[in-house]
């Protein structure tokens, strides 16, 4: 009886060890396949997400103040030829 336990001990230790090595190999595989990914992305040139949100935001600013910036000029064209055409009319 005792050679039998001793079995079943010895054969519990052998697959605890056997989870153990397939639990480190695991996260061995998923670090090397973490790091090609990151190698692939940095090879991309991609840029991070928050760094795009910032830059887009940018951009629309300066959108939107460009076409203030036009409408502004717009306005004062039209104000300048209207002075114009009112000081020839004087003359």
């Amino acid at each position: 009886m005792t050679n039998k336990t001793k079995i079943f001990s010895d054969l519990s230790k052998i697959a605890a060890e056997a989870m153990n090595t397939f639990s480190s190999f695991k996260k061995e595989i998923e670090t090397i396949v973490r790091l090609k990914v990151e190698k692939m992305i940095n090879k991309m040139n991609l840029v991070r997400r928050d760094e795009f949100e910032t830059l887009k935001n940018i951009v629309q600013k300066l959108a939107s103040d460009k076409k203030g910036s036009k409408k502004r000029r717009k306005k004062a064209a039209a104000v300048l030829r209207k002075k114009k055409k009112k000081k020839n009319s004087k003359k």
